[in-house]
């Protein structure tokens, strides 16, 4: 009986270190701090951020918040993105 809660214990703590450090996302949070600093509400920000993160990668957001461009299609997709997000998040309040 003691094995077994042991081995319990131990896939929990993998399952636990897994959805910690790579299935959170790390740029979520600055990325709705940006926005609130932006003079969006808080609860615009959140959805924003949502919308944005369900559609890009943490790198891509990374980027974005970085301003870096890259080329045409990228910042095309960005901008009908955050355009879109902004008009799904306003409609939903």
């Amino acid at each position: 009986m003691s094995k077994v809660l042991v081995w319990i214990s131990i896939v929990m703590l993998a399952v636990y270190v897994v959805k910690t450090q790579y299935l959170t996302s790390k740029t979520w949070e600055p990325f709705r701090d940006g926005c609130t600093s932006g003079g969006g509400t808080e609860a615009q920000c959140n959805c924003l951020s949502d919308y944005v993160h369900e559609r890009f990668s943490d790198l891509d957001v990374e980027r974005i918040m970085r301003m870096d461009k890259g080329d045409s299609a990228f910042e095309t997709k960005v901008e009908q993105t955050i355009m879109a997000g902004t008009l799904a998040c306003k409609s939903g309040e």
